[in-house]
């Protein structure tokens, strides 16, 4: 009877397991290097200047031209395969010598990557004040896991999300692997935290990133994503117990808000279809996401206690745990004649998906965020011509 009971749970872990996996978009294993480029200094930056998000946005200094001189020099031998700015002045013109250097990248306008909108901190000064604290501190809660909480007239934290995770999907969409894509401050900051398996919050409190500062990030979205550097400051790629267990926490606790997100997104498009995969997707990406918090918990704790014992002994990590109820049913069958339930049913221990992965699989479903798309999807002429389109937005 116990075994017959242990062949039974192993039955029904492996085949939720199987449905889990199977729910799942099938996205490319390969990983890819995004280099992230904070723009040059604008006139929304200088001394006295108020917080500036709106499109197209100021355009840069004559310190800020310099500093895309030297930001080209430095990474025009980085092999890179595309260029990608926002839609924001200050970003086109940052890129600009760059592409000068490199005239056969792809070179493509994106508005998922432009600077957090402010809200009601909009024109707040950037040097003082309490416009420019709660401008700063909303996108921290969302690199903590609060990211329905929204900038007050501005954007929630899953909308941020969708639409960044919307420009890497074109990235790899449109092949890229090695992409430099020209940003801002804010949004490559709060992104980065979202989203890494080794985040370091405090970096964005004692380093932010200045004009022209690089942050590299590996990975995919659906193995996740590693930070690499920050503006020159290499990152550990083996974070500590408490610093796995905060990822994992952060997690369990977006995924339902970004479940709740996408449905309600598809409930405006009123679209039935769209609706109803967007609730069953969000089912599935919940109840995994609980799934995935207990067997990554366990196991960081199991690694961290084998670290340190004597003779690397340790408990056997809790992603073997499924295979090890069904060695047990098997062993029963042998011993009892009956039928082998868990053949071609068990599901293989899979690498850990972290944040980011459930929001960017929604995304590629079509049940996610859309409109943080942008309308520039063409790859652009030359850097004069853009330059000159930029300057006409801008008047």
């Amino acid at each position: 009877m116990r075994y017959r009971a242990l062949k039974a749970l192993a039955t029904v872990v492996s085949a939720v397991a199987l449905f889990l996996v199977s729910a799942l978009p099938a996205w490319a294993a390969d990983s890819i290097t995004l280099t992230w480029v904070r723009h040059g200094e604008s006139y929304g930056n200088i001394a006295g200047a108020g917080i500036d998000t709106k499109v197209p946005g100021p355009n840069l200094t004559a310190l800020g031209e310099q500093q895309a001189i030297d930001i080209a020099q430095q990474l025009k031998n980085g092999g890179y395969d595309s260029i990608y700015t926002s839609n924001m002045i200050r970003t086109q013109q940052t890129a600009a010598p760059l592409e000068a250097l490199l005239p056969n990248l792809p070179v493509y306008e994106k508005a998922g990557i432009h600077e957090i909108s402010a809200g009601i901190f909009e024109g707040s000064p950037i040097d003082s004040g309490l416009g420019r604290i709660g401008y700063f501190l909303i996108p921290v809660a969302w690199t903590l896991g609060l990211r329905s909480l929204p900038i007050p007239g501005g954007e929630s934290g899953n909308g941020f999300e969708a639409r960044v995770n919307g420009v890497i999907d074109d990235v790899i969409a449109n092949g890229d692997t090695k992409p430099v894509l020209f940003s801002h401050g804010a949004t490559i900051m709060a992104w980065t935290m979202m989203n890494v398996d080794n985040p370091d919050i405090l970096l964005m409190l004692t380093h932010p990133l200045g004009n022209t500062a690089v942050v590299v990030v590996t990975g995919n979205p659906n193995d996740g994503w590693m930070l690499r550097s920050w503006d020159g400051v290499a990152v550990s790629q083996n974070p500590s117990l408490g610093g796995q267990l905060f990822v994992n926490l952060r997690n369990l606790v977006v995924a339902p808000q970004t479940a709740v997100y996408n449905v309600v997104q598809a409930v405006k498009s009123r679209d039935v279809t769209k609706i109803v995969a967007a609730i069953r997707d969000g089912v599935v990406s919940v109840a995994k996401a609980g799934v995935d918090f207990v067997r990554d918990s366990v196991t960081d704790i199991a690694r961290a206690i084998r670290g340190v014992l004597p003779g690397g002994a340790a408990a056997k990590p809790a992603a073997t745990v499924a295979n090890s109820i069904a060695a047990v049913a098997a062993t029963s069958e042998t011993s009892t004649g009956a039928t082998d339930l868990t053949s071609g049913s068990k599901a293989k221990a899979g690498a850990k998906l972290r944040a980011g992965s459930s929001q960017a699989a929604s995304d590629h479903n079509g049940s996610g965020q859309t409109a943080g798309k942008a309308d520039g999807e063409a790859k652009k002429g030359a850097a004069s011509n853009r330059r000159a389109s930029a300057s006409k937005a801008a008047a």
